[in-house]
């Protein structure tokens, strides 16, 4: 204080740790008073305008208050910044909120300066003070709901640039799908429908979002049908609408006949971490064209247990090339013709369909085409059953 005006709120912030009950403003202005009484009794070096208002029993010249030496009277102008805000969460859809700042190098600066001047043993960052005194005004001013957990919009103060901005957090909806066609990925991909656009579609349009992002519990082939329901949540980024009927969208979405949804909900990104660990089962019906004719088909059961798969050699472009182990579980088998099989195989997640009837070259061990001595094509195969 002796080198000028301290504000109460920079004042009292050094004593945030000392007493419950009192705002900081309300601290400081108990120790101005205090060093007030102090400074009549015996008078020390100070600069008298962190005085001024103050009557003295004997006569004492102050000077009128500058601009606070710390914050540059920031927290006056905070009244400003929450009537901006509250200007933007008034056209916005949410009821929660949470305030953040970002702060310039010239107030961390005077901060640190303060603090290696008085110390910091009950001192509060001058940012956690803002967010707090900002938030208690945007909440009187919005009737919304401060919440640091999950909040569906954040308020950000740009003290650099002196302005408002928010951050408008994702939408997350929980679903499960099936897939009835071939030919169609199941997310994004340049210049091909998906399964995620087709769910996205109606979602985009009435959240009025920016983009989205599909996150499922794995993922079936591009040329497969998934016949059996496998759970998702779309993550929907800048929604400007978050409140919708989700019946109404599973209607619009069931309409079609390429994807089919049911079970939509509002989710999290809690579960999206949850979907993501999970190590499914699935059944696959595959059918394969072999070249000869088959003999002994009750050979193929060799192939539950454990298949060594190397990185099959159509990924090697994308992928490592390294070895998996992965379970098959059971296999069932029906005979269309002597050289057409359709099989119904168990697998972890993660195993190679493909190259599990072809061998790819002997890359995956054991193979349908190895353990029965002809080379086996896969023509087409389907997801029937996942178990979550």
């Amino acid at each position: 204080m002796n080198l000028g005006f301290v504000c109460d709120h920079c004042l009292g912030r050094q004593f945030a740790k000392l007493l419950s009950g009192y705002s900081n403003d309300q601290r400081g202005e108990i120790v101005r008073r205090l060093l007030a009484m102090e400074y009549e009794a015996k008078p020390f070096k100070l600069d008298t305008s962190n005085f001024h208002g103050f009557t003295f029993r004997r006569k004492m010249k102050t000077r009128k208050p500058g601009i606070c030496v710390v914050c540059k009277n920031l927290f006056e102008e905070l009244p400003k910044f929450a009537d901006q805000a509250a200007k933007i969460l008034k056209k916005m859809d949410s009821k929660s909120f949470m305030v953040g700042v970002k702060m310039n190098d010239a107030l961390a600066m005077a901060e640190e300066s303060l603090w290696e001047k008085s110390g910091i043993a009950y001192c509060e960052p001058i940012k956690s003070e803002l967010n707090r005194e900002l938030g208690k005004l945007v909440e009187k001013k919005t009737g919304k709901i401060p919440d640091e957990n999950r909040p569906e919009i954040i308020v950000l103060l740009d003290l650099q640039n002196k302005q408002i901005e928010t951050l408008i957090n994702p939408v997350y909806v929980y679903g499960e799908y099936r897939k009835l066609v071939r030919g169609i990925p199941q997310t994004k991909m340049k210049g091909h429908e998906t399964v995620e656009d087709i769910i996205a579609k109606p979602l985009m349009k009435t959240t009025r979002a920016s983009s989205h992002t599909m996150h499922a519990c794995g993922r079936e082939d591009r040329q497969a049908k998934c016949l059996a329901w496998r759970p998702f949540v779309l993550e929907i980024n800048q929604p400007l609408k978050r409140r919708i009927n989700l019946k109404i969208i599973e209607r619009e979405i069931n309409r079609g006949k390429m994807v089919k949804v049911r079970n939509l909900r509002y989710s999290s990104r809690k579960e999206i971490v949850e979907i993501k660990r999970k190590k499914v089962e699935k059944v696959y019906r595959l059918r394969v064209n072999f070249e000869n004719p088959v003999r002994d088909i009750q050979r193929v059961g060799k192939i539950v247990g454990v298949v060594k798969q190397k990185t099959p050699r159509r990924l090697l472009k994308s992928k490592p090339d390294k070895l998996r182990h992965k379970k098959v579980k059971s296999i069932k088998w029906k005979k269309i013709n002597t050289k057409i099989y359709e099989f119904e195989v168990r697998t972890e997640s993660g195993l190679y369909i493909n190259e599990l009837v072809s061998g790819d070259k002997r890359r995956t061990k054991p193979s349908i085409s190895e353990i029965l001595e002809n080379p086996g094509e896969l023509k087409q195969f389907d997801v029937v059953k996942i178990f979550v």
